[in-house]
């Protein structure tokens, strides 16, 4: 009977094609949006996945996000160095100054810190070494800032983008380039910035710290460390995922997840309704040959089989199509200013959707189907 379904579904081929392109759309829109908002969502949280190492993070209860950030005193970083079972500690910065290029044209950049002992903070290097960073002025630039925002654009139109050696200015004061950096972009188009804690203190005229990243040590109770750092109202001790999370709440009252949240139910519409329709319509085209199995013998378990079947059927190529769409898309877009996050996660989302409306659209020609009598169709045919 699966094979006989199956040489059923294949026969209507206008049918047969219509319904796998309405799951593709449906799960392409889904999946698209909702790879796109995850890719918004963790670059909400980029500066926890940036700076690698550390397994506790210490701020200023009142810091939330990225752009509701409240700065501390450098002198916390001794309290948190004293605690018992922390491998090390290393200040972070995070702070927006004003840039100028040689050209003269303006930015205001995000400039990010790297610890002056541990070089804690420090990017992938495309170019550059780190030992060029104690020198005086030196910062290290992000590659797309570097090759397209702050690069210079020639009379013709075509742009050449800063390299090593290069100058600018930081709040007015000078700043040489001595590395091109990766960095994850912010919501904002601005220059990404690299540089030691003494330099940005240097640029800004400010000795204040946005965070503390600190490492345990290997078997230490991670929880008994956080109620001790947490013992200091002054202070809010967090892990790497926990801060993850505050800032991603934070991002999310934005309303951002109601807005892709209806992208989501627009593309389950469209499954519903595209795929739905034109499978009830090849369903009803086909009821002569159901009604043909019934007098034949045939049990509504079986027929049950091969509906379901069928919507499986092209619920499955619709998906993998679909997904197959999208993460070429994700591919194109990469190293690009754009998001795009795909986890494993998102494949069992997009595949119980599509699962969903495939048991619902067979759900609505099993019904039509049980309810037929198939002597009156046979008398017809």
């Amino acid at each position: 009977m699966i094979k006989t379904a199956f040489k059923m579904l294949i026969g209507n081929k206008t049918a047969f094609i219509g319904m796998i392109f309405g799951f593709f759309l449906s799960i392409l829109l889904i999946s698209q949006q909702s790879a796109i908002f995850l890719g918004l969502l963790s670059r909400s949280y980029r500066i926890v996945n940036t700076v690698k190492g550390p397994d506790i993070w210490v701020m200023d209860p009142a810091t939330e996000g990225e752009e509701l950030i409240r700065s501390m005193p450098k002198e916390y970083l001794q309290y948190i160095r004293s605690i018992p079972n922390i491998e090390w500690a290393a200040p972070i910065t995070y702070i927006l100054l004003p840039l100028k290029t040689l050209s003269g044209s303006y930015h205001v950049s995000e400039i990010n810190g790297i610890d002056d002992e541990t070089l804690v903070g420090m990017p992938y290097l495309f170019n550059g070494n780190s030992e060029d960073l104690y020198r005086e002025g030196a910062v290290i630039l992000d590659s797309n800032s570097a090759n397209d925002l702050l690069a210079t654009v020639k009379d013709d139109g075509t742009k050449v983008a800063l390299k090593i050696g290069d100058e600018f200015e930081i709040n007015g004061s000078r700043a040489i380039i001595v590395g091109i950096g990766k960095a994850t972009p912010g919501f904002f188009p601005q220059p990404i910035i690299f540089a030691l804690n003494s330099q940005i203190q240097q640029f800004s005229g400010s000795s204040r710290i946005q965070f503390i990243a600190a490492k345990t040590r290997k078997g230490s109770d991670i929880q008994e460390i956080l109620n001790q750092i947490n013992s200091n109202p002054k202070v809010l001790g967090l892990t790497s995922d926990g801060l993850k999370s505050r800032i991603a709440e934070h991002f999310l009252k934005t309303g951002i997840l109601i807005n892709f949240g209806i992208s989501v139910l627009l593309g389950m519409i469209i499954g519903f309704s595209i795929a739905g329709q034109i499978f009830y319509m090849f369903t009803i085209q086909n009821l002569g040959f159901y009604a043909l199995i019934k007098s034949l013998g045939g049990t509504k378990t079986m027929i049950l089989k091969m509906i379901i079947f069928q919507a499986l059927t092209v619920g499955i190529i619709g998906y993998l199509l679909a997904t197959a769409a999208t993460l070429l898309w994700g591919y194109a877009i990469q190293n690009t200013a754009l998001t795009f996050e795909f986890p494993w996660t998102l494949l069992l989302f997009t595949g119980s959707i599509a699962f969903v409306i495939s048991v619902f659209i067979a759900f609505l020609s099993i019904r039509k189907v049980f309810k037929m009598d198939p002597h009156t169709l046979m008398a017809k045919i």
